[in-house]
C-alpha cells in the first residue's frame, strides 16, 4: 500500500515536468493544475480539479445536460499543438462520446480545434492534434450530439507552449 501511495505521490510531482519533444519545439502540458469550470457537477468530489491534477484514477462528473462542457482557464496565451482527454478507467467510458475541442481567446469567440466521433471505451486515450498556430487562452471540451449526456474523464492534457 506504502509503494502504490509513494508511487502516485511521484506522478504528481513529476507530471508538470512531463515534454513532448516535436522538431526541437518543447511542449508542456500547460493544463496542468489550471482553473477548470464545467457546465455542472454532481458533488464537490467530481468537479473541474479532477480534470487537471495528474491523477488518472479519480474523473470530473456533470450533471446530465444535452451539451455538457469543460473549459479550462490557462491563465495566458499558448500556442496549443495537441489536446488528450483519457475516458474514466473504472467504468463508463461510453458517457464521453461526440466531443468538439475548441481553443480561443474568449470564452465566447472560439475556434474549433478537431472533434471525438462516437463513444469512448473505459480508459480509452483521445488525441485531438490542433491546426498550425492555433493559439488561446481557454480550451473546452464539449459533447454535441445526444439529449441527455453526462461529461466524464479522468485527465485533459493540453500540450503547447507560452506565446508572449
Amino acid at each position: 500500500m506504502i509503494l502504490v501511495l509513494l508511487a502516485l505521490a511521484l506522478v504528481c510531482v513529476f507530471h508538470d515536468n512531463l515534454v513532448l519533444s516535436n522538431s526541437n519545439d518543447e511542449l508542456t502540458n500547460v493544463a496542468y493544475s489550471k482553473s477548470v469550470r464545467l457546465s455542472s457537477y454532481t458533488s464537490i468530489w467530481y468537479n473541474g480539479f479532477y480534470a487537471v491534477n495528474g491523477m488518472f484514477s479519480d474523473y470530473i462528473h456533470t450533471l446530465v445536460e444535452k451539451s455538457p462542457w469543460l473549459r479550462i482557464d490557462l491563465g495566458a496565451r499558448y500556442q496549443i499543438h495537441e489536446i488528450e482527454v483519457f475516458a474514466r478507467s473504472d467504468c463508463c467510458g461510453y458517457q464521453l462520446h461526440d466531443v468538439d475541442f475548441r481553443v480561443g481567446m474568449k470564452i465566447h469567440k472560439m475556434h474549433l480545434c478537431g472533434h471525438f466521433t462516437g463513444h469512448a471505451s473505459t480508459g480509452q486515450r483521445i488525441v485531438v492534434f490542433c491546426p498550425s498556430n492555433t493559439t488561446g487562452r481557454y480550451v473546452q471540451l464539449q459533447i454535441v450530439a445526444g439529449n441527455s449526456n453526462y461529461l466524464t474523464s479522468a485527465e485533459v492534457l493540453v500540450w503547447g507552449k507560452h506565446v508572449y
